[in-house]
């Protein structure tokens, strides 16, 4: 049986995936953009979403520095890639 969706579904899919790759270019061309931190992070994909992600292995958060306070960082690509993956899940698992 292949995968059926609503027109309007199909349409934030493509939606999505231009968006991914945009985050995705913006990523290799300025590097030092694409990171977030992590107060920053949970202000825009939600605290319990982005530790669950963590804790799935599904996102790599950064340090800063080497000192145990120095900032968590985020690379807003991953966490895009992350929330739309999940996202298309829905699409294709809605049965």
């Amino acid at each position: 049986m292949g995968i059926v969706l609503e027109l309007y579904e199909l349409k934030n899919l493509c939606r999505d995936m231009a968006e991914l790759g945009a985050a995705n270019y913006a990523k290799m061309v300025f590097p030092a953009k694409d990171l977030i931190s992590q107060r920053e992070a949970y202000k825009s994909f939600g605290e319990a979403r982005v530790k669950r992600w963590v804790r799935q292995q599904l996102v790599h958060p950064t340090r800063n520095g080497t000192e145990k306070r120095s900032k968590i960082l985020y690379s807003r690509a991953e966490l895009l890639t992350i929330e739309k993956t999940e996202k298309i899940d829905t699409y294709i698992n809605k049965l």
